[in-house]
């Protein structure tokens, strides 16, 4: 029993400043605040409505049935919401580290003006228009990369390795 007792005062001890650092002041706190909203309003958001408007787009020229669209537009547009709320609560302690109060409070009021809205808007279909950009000129060189590698070492033995691993 008193090795119970002396378990119980030893966690007590320890989590005591893991306890008091966990509620942080008022000023870091606005700190926070100040960054979740700066990345709702770039990160967050409209950005998700913007991003279910891709889907759609995408979904509906893609010649699939009704419903199967319906229930990807769907499942894919609340997944996405989700990892952005997580992302924004994941993110939000380095936010705050990398900007100042008055630098978080300068960006906010910009980017809920409308030209920040809007550039927000722009950044985002440019962001994608980039990456099907990347994706088409990396491709071919990803290929040439492996046959220079190929050239360079042995395939066929890393090939064997790998089946190996597979098993």
């Amino acid at each position: 029993m008193r090795i119970i007792a002396i378990i119980a005062a030893a966690l007590a001890v320890a989590a005591g400043p893991a306890f008091a650092q966990s509620v942080p002041d008022a000023a870091r706190q606005n700190h926070l605040d100040l960054a979740e909203r700066y990345l709702v309003l770039t990160q967050g958001g409209d950005l998700v409505k913007q991003m279910r408007g891709q889907l759609e787009e995408s979904y509906n020229a893609s010649g699939m049935p009704a419903e199967q669209r319906a229930w990807l537009i769907e499942t894919v547009s609340e997944t996405l919401a989700e990892v952005m709320d997580a992302t924004v609560q994941e993110f939000r302690d380095d936010v705050a580290d990398s900007f100042t109060v008055p630098e978080l409070e300068s960006a906010i009021a910009f980017y809920e003006s409308p030209v920040g809205r809007s550039i927000v808007r722009k950044q985002v279909d440019m962001s994608m228009e980039m990456q099907e950009t990347m994706s088409a000129l990396l491709m071919p060189r990803l290929e040439g990369l492996t046959e220079k590698f190929c050239i360079r070492f042995d395939c066929s033995a890393l090939g064997g390795a790998a089946q190996k691993e597979a098993r």
